[in-house]
């Protein structure tokens, strides 16, 4: 029982130093650098990396969502632009309809009246 408290006394100073922070009053930018880069270090080692497997399907998940959200994106966009030519092709078809008949007075004051086929 002995052996075991000790080996935990240890980890938990092993613990206490891992989270000390390095001193506040160090003015030396290289000791300010070299401290952050310790903290990097640490921090990497703790990373659980993924594995090969684990990559490739994440991988394959990103793609496949990738290509949906662009399919998607096409056909809204193709759908909109279609409407937006359909209405504009029967509003500018109203904006531009020519008279049935027009009348045109000239300076001999006679009227003269132009049909389109009636």
């Amino acid at each position: 029982m002995g052996l075991t408290l000790s080996k935990k006394n240890e980890k938990e100073q092993a613990q206490k130093a891992a989270k000390q922070k390095p001193a506040k009053n160090s003015t030396s930018i290289v000791a300010k650098i070299v401290g952050y880069l310790k903290g990097v270090v640490q921090e990497l080692k703790r990373v659980t990396w993924p594995t090969p497997k684990e990559m490739l399907n994440s991988g394959v998940i990103v793609i496949m969502t990738l290509i949906f959200f662009a399919l998607f994106t096409f056909a809204w966009d193709s759908l909109a632009t279609k409407g937006v030519t359909a209405l504009a092709s029967t509003t500018s078809k109203e904006a531009t309809a020519t008279p049935q008949a027009t009348t045109t007075i000239t300076p001999s004051t006679s009227v003269t009246t132009t049909g389109t086929g009636q």
